[in-house]
């Protein structure tokens, strides 16, 4: 299976037989990822792990032609923050946490988040992979009191706490790397790696700072992980 980074928190697993697209946005029918699934064959599944604008683009439901046979997993805060008729007459599977769907060639199961929606625990292919989604150490120490830095890495903590009841390790891990958290930004992906052991580690969340992402790189390394060195949307590793 391969990891192919799109941009932000946006990624395409990729098999022989199918693809998952998780949490994309700004994909138009013009773009050259829209026809190359299109014309694939393969089956799709479409994740998006919460409403946030930088998550989830309605978009994503009318991109595809009718031959494509296209499933779709939201997490459930989407169909309460979303208007209804944004969904038209398109077959949608919800999900929140502790709630899994099991497809032919993948289950999905819904963790936490410490911001808004679920996170994603995907086993597929025969390999286990993490989204986190918004899932994070949201501490903002530079800008807010000790005390809610404090509140933020205990509700991270907690999270964590429960994911780790269930996965043991992980072929690969999709989680935030984001600048805007100031000098302690890599701490809850550091903590994360400290108590489940990861293959390959791919940065997310950056919006467009690639030198902070890759920064990562050494200390993900460190805890026995592969870094995908992502330089530019499209760049795919092996997982």
């Amino acid at each position: 299976m391969k990891l192919k980074y799109l941009h932000h928190s946006g990624f395409i697993l990729q098999d022989d037989k199918y693809e998952i697209l998780i949490d994309c946005c700004g994909l138009r029918p013009e773009c050259g990822e829209v026809q190359r699934l299109a014309a694939s064959g393969r089956k799709l599944y479409v994740l998006a792990s919460h409403w946030h604008g930088d998550h989830f683009d309605s978009q994503i439901l009318r991109l595809w032609p009718d031959n494509v046979d296209v499933t779709y997993i939201f997490s459930a805060d989407i169909l309460k923050n979303v208007p209804s008729s944004t969904f038209e007459d398109r077959l949608i599977k919800y999900i929140a946490k502790g709630e899994s769907c099991r497809e032919e060639h993948m289950t999905v199961t819904a963790f936490g988040s410490t911001d808004i929606g679920s996170s994603f625990y995907i086993e597929a292919g025969g390999v286990k992979i993490f989204h986190a989604g918004d899932l994070n150490n949201w501490h903002w120490n530079e800008e807010e009191p000790p005390e809610a830095s404090a509140q933020s890495e205990r509700e991270f903590l907690a999270e964590l706490a429960d994911i780790c009841c269930e996965v043991k390790r992980l072929d690969a891990l999709m989680f935030p790397i984001d600048p805007r958290l100031g000098r302690d930004y890599t701490r809850g992906a550091e903590q994360f790696l400290d108590k489940i052991p990861v293959g390959l580690f791919a940065p997310m969340h950056f919006w467009d700072d690639y030198a902070s992402a890759r920064a990562f790189k050494r200390k993900a390394e460190s805890r026995g992980c592969r870094f995908a060195y992502i330089t530019a949307p499209g760049d795919t590793f092996d997982i």
